[in-house]
């Protein structure tokens, strides 16, 4: 398992590149999109209808790219 601040370099660096990511929990849901804001705790990734969903990073296990 990934560390938080591992994981929130790995959203910070895609969202600076503007890159699409994958993202997958703990509990096996996987979202694509791509990074709108990275915070101190939670992330918001733009889906590909639109929606914007707001994930805490900690349960956040991969991020990979789109």
């Amino acid at each position: 398992m990934r560390t938080i601040s591992t994981i929130r370099l790995h959203l910070l660096h895609a969202q600076i590149a503007q890159q699409a990511v994958a993202v997958r929990t703990n509990k096996g849901k996987t979202w694509s999109g791509k990074i709108e804001k990275v915070e101190d705790q939670f992330v918001q990734i733009r889906y590909e209808s639109n929606l914007l969903v707001h994930l805490p990073i900690s349960v956040i296990e991969e991020v990979r790219q789109a």
